[in-house]
């Protein structure tokens, strides 16, 4: 798809469906109900086999996105669907082993349509979500995870991914809410193909943690089962580190969470400019391309509730509010594509009280590519027959989304963004230029396993 770097994996943002094994770092995700109750057909046998140890869940995601004006070649649409199948064992109720869990989830893609949008749109930011799915399944997830000290100190292991612990989206739209520094630059798999890892996050108080992990690096791991493992190239570790604070509305009448993550990347990627021979490698495609070894970034998430409808004098755990919220990372490699990414937004939390999970949300994102890196994208274009302008170091693209409960746990996140500037990273030999214009999708969240009575509602 035309990418070069050694994160050439096709994101798909998936981050927020991952509760079950999410350390307990953020309270949102990781904690269950103390008596769950299952309401559905396989209630009593769900229930039944979770008081012997073993709990499971069924997720659905079907994506949607078209870009009737924008990108490379216009007017295109895609779909995909992933059926997220998990399952965690309590190896204490199993095996009197106290605070230790075996956690698995496998993914099935299916209603895949076009899975060239990428190339089609072209864009860094806009466009190179799902549905690249190039195998009908993945293993996802596949780790010991032993908990310590009274739940503050966790620790998993296995075939997992680091966009389960770090920098999570504080935002509302699955499908658009993601760092792009961490699948460029960090060099993030799609988040539902797991890799090899290690993880440690410890609570230094009710409210603030520490972590750090290492994750393996291997291109090429979006087009393998994820277990076949004797054919995976190990090419470097991604070595990760974060510190973070978060509130809640249980605890604070105006909450936040904050969270500072740097990452280093050990692995070669190419260079943005130069082959080996010191010549272009946009005007010189057929030329291997210089080898630099490593990059690194830093990247702040925040997010804080700024006003309530009720004041912050009544207790409430889904008051109508005002949130504001950021994610911003920057490159100190200049050799990687993307040197600075900012988004900016506002949230409308439940204006309804009578829907307390609806969200609508603004947000812009400002993107800053390396200055070698758009002329490798000038000189790509001219040599496939284009006029070869610069292409901007600057895009912006800007964002209006929501999150609206349809009953039962089932969940829209309609999206609709404008790109400004945007570029041809995943097509760059190409003699079109990306046009400005309007992207669209959807996301539909169905929580089977609750429906069928298989996880708690």
């Amino acid at each position: 798809m035309g990418s070069t770097q050694v994160s050439a994996q096709v994101a798909s943002p998936v981050g927020q469906e991952a509760g079950q094994t999410q350390p307990r770092t953020d309270p949102a995700l990781a904690e269950k109900p103390k008596d769950p109750v299952r309401v559905g057909p396989l209630a009593p046998w769900a229930t039944e086999m979770a008081a012997r140890g073993l709990t499971f869940d069924i997720n659905i995601y079907d994506f949607y996105q078209a870009n009737p004006s924008a990108g490379l070649r216009t007017g295109e649409q895609s779909n995909s669907a992933y059926f997220v199948l998990s399952m965690s064992a309590d190896m204490q109720k199993l095996a009197g082993i106290t605070g230790g869990s075996i956690n698995f989830t496998q993914t099935f893609f299916g209603l895949v349509r076009n899975t060239n949008l990428a190339s089609d749109i072209g864009d860094t930011t806009v466009g190179y979500q799902p549905p690249f799915t190039p195998n009908n399944n993945r293993l996802s997830l596949l780790t010991w995870q032993q908990k310590l000290m009274d739940d503050r100190l966790v620790i998993e292991v296995g075939r997992t991914h680091p966009d389960r612990y770090y920098g999570l989206p504080p935002c509302n739209s699955i499908n658009s809410c993601f760092q792009d520094l961490f699948y460029f630059n960090a060099g993030f798999t799609s988040p539902l193909f797991g890799v090899w890892g290690a993880n440690v996050a410890y609570k230094t108080s009710p409210t603030t943690y520490i972590q750090a992990g290492a994750f393996s690096v291997n291109p090429g791991t979006n087009a393998l089962s994820g277990y076949d493992f004797g054919y995976e190239r190990l090419a470097g570790v991604l070595v990760m580190t974060e510190i973070g604070r978060k509130t809640d509305y249980t605890i604070e009448a105006y909450p936040g969470r904050v969270s500072l993550t740097g990452f280093v990347n050990t692995a070669d990627h190419d260079d943005n400019f130069k082959t080996v021979f010191g010549t272009s490698k946009g005007l010189n495609p057929a030329a291997p391309v210089l080898q630099k070894n490593g990059t690194s970034g830093v990247v702040l998430t925040g997010k804080q509730t700024v006003w309530r409808a009720d004041g912050g004098l009544v207790p409430n755990a889904t008051p109508t509010a005002i949130s504001f919220y950021t994610g911003t990372g920057y490159a100190f490699d200049p050799t990687i594509p993307i040197r600075f990414n900012s988004f900016f937004g506002v949230l409308l939390e439940a204006p309804d009280q009578s829907r307390p999970n609806d969200t609508f949300g603004l947000k812009v994102n400002w993107q800053r590519l390396n200055d070698n890196y758009t002329r490798f994208l000038a000189d790509a274009n001219f040599i496939s027959g284009g006029t070869g302008a610069p292409f901007s170091r600057d895009k912006l693209v800007f964002e209006a989304n929501a999150h609206i409960d349809l009953g039962k746990g089932v969940i829209l996140e309609p999206v609709v963004q404008y790109l400004v500037n945007g570029n041809s990273f995943w097509n760059p030999y190409t003699a079109r230029r990306p046009k400005d214009g309007v992207y669209g999708g959807f996301t539909l969240v169905v929580p089977l396993g609750t429906l069928l009575g298989l996880a708690p509602g």
